[in-house]
């Protein structure tokens, strides 16, 4: 678990809708409502990602689990102290990779940190795969 946010020096704020060269593939799983493919700025962890993130999960600071070895979920640091419903979808994706609690509000799934370019984009592979995974009846 690593968090990311005002609490490392990263003060809250959200996607300003700036321009974004690049964007980097990612999944969102909100608490209600269908999953979608969302473009996260700047996969190499700067400021323009985490402010990315934090506005997709409504979040002042956000949190990463790495759920696979290929993907992480990104989730509201906070969301307990907040009151955020359990994400059931994320939860059951989570836990049919070994992941023993519950995730709290929306979570934005991404590729994992390859150390040299930092996040990578999730592949349409999957991104189908955790769909149909979040699709599955609990």
């Amino acid at each position: 678990m690593r968090g990311y946010g005002s609490g490392c020096g990263w003060g809250p704020g959200g996607f300003s809708g700036e321009r974004v060269a690049s964007a980097m593939r990612a999944l969102l799983i909100p608490v209600d409502g269908p999953s979608a493919v969302v473009g996260v700025a700047d996969g190499g962890g700067g400021t323009r990602f985490l402010r990315s993130l934090r506005s997709l999960i409504g979040a002042e600071q956000v949190e990463r689990f790495r759920v696979t070895d290929r993907w992480e979920f990104w989730v509201d640091e906070d969301g307990r102290a907040a009151g955020k419903a359990v994400n059931e979808p994320a939860t059951r994706v989570a836990r049919d990779f070994g992941v023993p609690f519950s995730f709290l509000g929306s979570v934005v799934v991404t590729g994992v940190d390859d150390g040299a370019e930092g996040w990578i984009s999730l592949a349409p592979g999957q991104v189908d795969a955790i769909l149909r995974r979040v699709a599955q009846a609990p």
